[in-house]
């Protein structure tokens, strides 16, 4: 279906009803943060009843955020309600029903509606309305063309720096190859409000605690290169967020360092989750490189240039499956 009708679909679903809940991922970044800001302040300026929920900690980096501190981790309070049947739930930056962290079915029981707005290419099209753009940098973007075409006269500076924070983050600040002249000319516009990029550079990227650079110092001393397949790997243990004390959104962007070393083709960090369990962030700065290919082995997801899956077992069973996958995928170009 064309994306503007589904526009004008979501626009008749928010027109027609009051009470709405806006469910993001869990491990929340700036697109499903900031996307998440932008579209609350959009269904308050409607006067509508809306809920946030994020099953999981919020990264200190994004505390600067407006509302941040009405997220809850559960929708508890609204299952209690004998009208919780009225609330239509919006699923935001999610790219299957299992990133929410939250029993997918309950969710089903307890909502009347549920739109799915993403943009990742494997979406497994969970709601009962899909708007998914893989053509869009980040979900944020597909916001603001739903704002900018239906609810036009709404945007205001609230909206635009949610927007702004979920285009800057998902770009690599503007450095991805998903940057283009569609994004430069979206936050251009974004820009006329008061959007302040030295203030949010600031708090997202140069207001780390100091014992993170301590957690950088622990993964570059465990640095592995593989040669042959240029790929570069480190981990962290939950062993090393409790004794420095750190979340564990605190290992946010050290990926992206590994990922600038010279000759690197992929970048991998290992970041352990619970006891045998672990996250595996990839990046690669090589377009001819399918990340998400990689990933989906592991039933995972995200982009090509970048993805993520997660793997059970020991810590060395977990290298020598990711070491094994990216020479497969290497060797058969």
């Amino acid at each position: 279906m064309d994306v503007n009708k589904l526009y004008g679909k979501i626009s008749k679903i928010i027109d027609a009803n009051n009470k709405f809940v806006i469910i993001t991922h869990d491990c929340p970044d700036g697109d499903s943060l900031g996307s998440q800001i932008a579209l609350y302040q959009l269904l308050v300026l409607l006067k509508k009843d809306v809920m946030l929920v994020c099953n999981c900690e919020i990264p200190y980096q994004y505390k600067f955020l407006p509302y941040i501190d009405r997220i809850y981790k559960n929708f508890e309070k609204i299952k209690k309600s004998d009208n919780n049947r009225q609330y239509i739930c919006i699923c935001l930056d999610c790219a299957d029903e299992h990133r929410m962290n939250l029993d997918f079915k309950d969710l089903k029981d307890n909502f009347k509606y549920i739109v799915n707005i993403d943009h990742h290419y494997n979406n497994t099209n969970f709601g009962d309305l899909n708007i998914v753009d893989i053509k869009k940098s980040a979900t944020a973007e597909i916001l603001y063309e739903l704002i900018s075409s239906n609810y036009p006269g709404m945007m205001d500076d609230i909206i635009a720096e949610g927007i702004y924070i979920g285009i800057l983050t998902d770009t690599g600040k503007f450095q991805y190859s998903n940057t283009n002249s569609d994004v430069h000319k979206t936050v251009s516009e974004l820009l006329k409000f008061n959007v302040y990029p030295s203030k949010i550079s600031k708090y997202i990227y140069e207001c780390e605690p100091l014992e993170r650079f301590k957690l950088i110092q622990i993964v570059f001393q465990r640095i592995e290169f593989i040669h042959s397949t240029g790929l570069i790997y480190s981990y962290v243990l939950q062993k090393d967020f409790k004794k420095l004390n750190l979340p564990f959104s605190a290992q946010d962007g050290i990926i992206d360092l590994l990922r600038s070393a010279e000759k690197v083709k992929i970048a991998a960090l290992i970041k352990q989750t619970e006891k045998r369990c672990f996250k595996i962030s990839l990046r690669t700065s090589d377009s001819n490189i399918d990340l998400f290919k990689i990933a989906s082995k592991f039933n995972g997801g995200g982009h090509k240039m970048a993805s993520a899956y997660a793997d059970r077992g020991s810590l060395r069973t977990v290298m020598n499956n990711l070491k094994k996958s990216v020479k497969e995928s290497i060797d058969n170009g």
